[in-house]
């Protein structure tokens, strides 16, 4: 006979349970039906066993039961309904309440490995701290009231990002209304241009149009007289040719000199059609041309979603000032805060760039580039060594900053600076743009992108980024 140790008895399921175990899905039978093979199953396990079968075969032996309805084993139910109950019943009453090991009752807590015990446990635990159940229970719903303090913090932490996401929501709806009434009141604007355009060529051409018929009517009515005096004169003639013969023959050098018409023959008129050329021949690129005067190119476009709450922007992202109070931004990682800078709208990573920036008379200022990567949610120091190549203005003094800051002697006070990029040389340079005369130059390698920094300080005399001539070569 095979022996079994004592786990394996206590590991193995009762013969009871292995009786009311389907042998399909493993589990107690749930509403068990009969076969005419004696072998019962769960309705929806022998359902499914036949499901796309063209032959209903019993799972287990294999008989085919084609045609043979399933009955209800309800005293097979009934059997696994009371084992549940039964189960369930030993479960609370037994094996939580009492040690599985030793099946006596818990009167004991050990500290360290955090679980109860029975009296005959104690050897198992030997150099813990024991302590009665009843003095446990306060010790483990300390520690857990503290991890619900942990968890309701981090709970809390959830909400108020949770809030600031709706905040961001509302603040997304609030930039694509005013985004959307910018760019319609800029179409509109524009679509004046073009109407007044359009009109002002109507008016030309229209111009045009009566000026030509006015030359053209005027020749018609001349040539209009001229025909009119022909005709009077062939019917004179024609009377006089009806006069008696020696009368006519009297006459006839006369009339002969009268027929003979001395007048210039009219002329085909040059230029009188309309210069369609002009007025239709690139037309497109003609109301483009014209259009320059109406648009402004800025090299730099600052970024609204980069910019300190402390400062204010202009409706076109060309300037940048304090602001009054600090204004209610989305809390994003691009922003700065709380240093009051903002960046351009765009990086560069190659090429050549160049923009210049009116600065006034503001008695503080920073301008250059940095790179992407500047830290933008605490102070820090505005060196190279942060990413950040510029020169600036504070306390009356000019300094390129660097580490440590590198005094730049001017002769004037600059208004207008003129920033140039060269990424391929790795320069960055600065200029007065007044007497077009250079401040200072960087040298350094530029690894990633580079962004246009602006910091306009707490003035109110704002910083303004100057629009680029647009030039057209024609080849």
């Amino acid at each position: 006979m095979e022996e079994y140790s004592d786990e394996d008895i206590t590991d193995r399921p009762s013969l009871l349970e292995s009786d009311l175990t389907c042998p399909v899905c493993k589990d107690i039978f749930k509403e068990p039906v009969l076969l005419s093979c004696s072998h019962s199953f769960c309705q929806e396990c022998l359902e499914a066993s036949w499901k796309n079968q063209a032959k209903h075969l019993c799972p287990l032996c294999r008989k085919c039961c084609d045609g043979e309805t399933p009955i209800n084993n309800r005293a097979l139910k009934n059997t696994c309904a009371s084992y549940k109950k039964e189960r369930s019943w030993r479960g609370t009453c037994i094996d939580e309440l009492m040690c599985g090991l030793h099946q006596r009752p818990f009167q004991l807590f050990c500290i360290k490995d955090e679980e109860p015990v029975c009296v005959d446990c104690v050897t198992l635990h030997s150099g813990h701290d024991l302590c009665p159940v009843d003095k446990g229970v306060p010790i483990c719903k300390e520690e857990l009231g503290l991890k619900i303090k942990i968890l309701e913090t981090k709970q809390g932490s959830f909400k108020r990002m949770k809030n600031k996401y709706k905040e961001t929501i509302t603040f997304i709806e609030a930039q694509t209304q005013e985004a959307e009434k910018q760019i319609k009141e800029e179409f509109e604007r524009l679509h004046q241009i073009l109407k007044n355009e359009e009109e002002s060529r109507i008016t030309a051409l229209k111009a045009e149009e009566t000026e030509k018929k006015k030359i053209l009517e005027e020749k018609i009515e001349s040539i209009s007289h001229d025909i009119s005096n022909l005709g009077e004169l062939i019917q004179s003639v024609k009377r006089e040719m009806g006069a008696e013969d020696l009368t006519f023959l009297q006459n006839f050098q006369k009339l002969k000199r009268r027929a003979q018409y001395t007048g210039e023959e009219p002329q085909k008129a040059q230029g009188v059609l309309i210069n369609m050329a002009l007025h239709v021949g690139g037309l497109g690129y003609k109301v483009w041309e014209s259009m320059q005067s109406h648009v402004q190119c800025l090299p730099v476009i600052l970024d609204p979603n980069t910019i300190s709450p402390w400062l204010s922007m202009s409706p076109d992202f060309s300037s940048v000032k304090e602001s009054l109070e600090r204004q209610s931004f989305p809390d994003n990682p691009e922003r700065f805060d709380p240093c009051v800078f903002v960046l351009g709208s765009e990086g560069f990573s190659s090429g050549r760039h160049r923009w210049e920036v009116h600065v006034a008379d503001n008695p503080k200022w920073i301008l250059g580039v940095c790179r992407e990567s500047v830290i933008r949610k605490r102070k820090f120091t505005v060196t190279t060594t942060a990413g950040v190549w510029t020169i600036g203005l504070s306390k009356g003094v000019y300094n390129a900053l660097t580490t440590p800051r590198t005094l730049i002697h001017l002769e004037r006070r600059p208004e207008t600076i003129r920033i140039k990029v060269n990424m391929e040389k790795g320069e960055v340079s600065f200029w007065d743009t007044g007497n077009n005369k250079h401040l200072c130059t960087y040298t350094d390698k530029f690894n990633g992108k580079l962004f246009p920094i602006f910091g306009p300080g707490l003035y109110s005399t704002p910083m303004t980024i100057m629009p680029s001539k647009v030039t057209i070569h024609k080849q």
